[in-house]
């Protein structure tokens, strides 16, 4: 997965995210709905782990001219 494909995948999780946590608010006040809640607060909590992995990722990805150049010296050194 490249690092743009982890962006996107980070950007939809949040997204996910988002709308649990609104779910949650509106039916975490009847009762009825208790089991449901802690249910969706399990998968909010598994989110948050994928979302804290892919950024882990993408903290680990060179971007930019240090890309570029070790690029290049692996063109040079396999030249030689």
């Amino acid at each position: 997965m490249n690092g743009l494909q982890l962006v996107d995948l980070l950007k939809e999780t949040e997204n996910k995210m988002l709308h649990l946590h609104k779910a949650i608010d509106k039916v975490s006040t009847e009762p009825e709905f208790k089991e449901s809640v802690g249910v969706l607060t399990e998968v909010v909590r598994d989110y948050q782990q994928q979302i804290e992995k892919v950024k882990s990722a993408l903290s680990n990805i060179q971007v930019g001219n240090n890309q570029h150049q070790e690029h290049q010296q692996g063109q040079q050194q396999g030249q030689k």
